[in-house]
């Protein structure tokens, strides 16, 4: 799975991508306590709630195919910045579990101030294989080092993203969750998924009421849609690779309630089924 594809559009709800969860799957570590297209959020706005947790389960083509959990740290310093870590679990259930091993973990480093990721620890398992990474963010340069299992030496290399902000999955939806929009409003942001530059285009939808494992809540529904980008961030295509929904709910927390997502496997839902704060 593509962590922007599924987990990103939305997770970043939770995952993660990713993610969420009041579960056991992901404890958010805590930070020393301290005394263009889509704009960096202001401050205020960024759309997490330090010491909140969240639990989805996803279903692929009606069938229970995964579980999701999401951490938000307390408020902390890292390296001058006012910061939380954000910490996602998602892994493979039921029969899908039986058919295909699949984690996918991410924990990533927000400036609060700017909604900005600023470092991003990755681990993917599918079957014996496993792929880890890392990311440090400066301004909107990322220094990326990968490795995959029987790899002797990890892989480096630099991205400069020029005056492009740039987010990973947590982050993105944590701009989401701040944002407030007129219906029919667009905006995009850009997202780094594995080593691949992701153009994500959000419109506002308008209020809505949906139905949940915690009772009946109304909603503002969000509609996506992702492309993947050249080198000079153009679209490869004029056909989106990924078409989403995000239901978040309509008050002051703006906690994700449901992603819905189409691809070529079916369509995925991811639901709320824990939240705590």
């Amino acid at each position: 799975m593509c962590r922007v594809g599924y987990l990103a559009a939305a997770c970043a709800a939770c995952a993660a991508w990713a993610a969420s969860t009041g579960c056991a799957g992901a404890d958010a570590m805590g930070l020393p306590v301290a005394p263009s297209a889509m704009p960096s959020a202001p401050a205020g706005a960024v759309g997490l709630n330090p010491g909140e947790t969240m639990a989805f389960e996803v279903r692929l083509a009606g069938i229970v195919a995964g579980e999701a959990q999401l951490a938000v740290g307390e408020l902390g310093d890292y390296e001058g910045h006012h910061a939380v870590v954000v910490k996602s679990r998602a892994q493979t259930a039921g029969a899908a579990a039986l058919l295909k091993h699949i984690v996918d973990e991410a924990t990533t480093v927000i400036d609060m101030e700017t909604g900005r990721p600023l470092s991003l620890v990755t681990l993917v398992e599918q079957g014996s294989s496993k792929t880890t990474a890392t990311a440090k963010f400066t301004d909107n340069v990322a220094d990326i080092t990968y490795i995959r299992s029987g790899e002797q030496q990890p892989h480096r290399q630099k991205i400069n993203f020029g005056k492009v902000t740039v987010h990973d999955a947590h982050s993105a939806m944590a701009q989401l969750r701040g944002w407030r929009a007129a219906p029919g409003t667009m905006r995009s942001v850009f997202v780094v998924g594995g080593r691949r530059l992701w153009r994500v285009d959000v419109t506002y939808v308008g209020e809505d009421t949906i139905g949940s494992a915690i009772g009946n809540r109304r909603a503002v529904h969000f509609t996506g849609e992702s492309y993947r980008t050249k080198r000079n961030l153009d679209a490869e295509t004029a056909k989106p690779a990924r078409t989403f929904s995000v239901w978040l709910s309509d008050d002051a927390d703006r906690v994700p309630l449901k992603v819905t997502a189409t691809t070529e496997l079916g369509d995925i839902v991811m639901d709320l089924t824990e939240y705590n704060r």
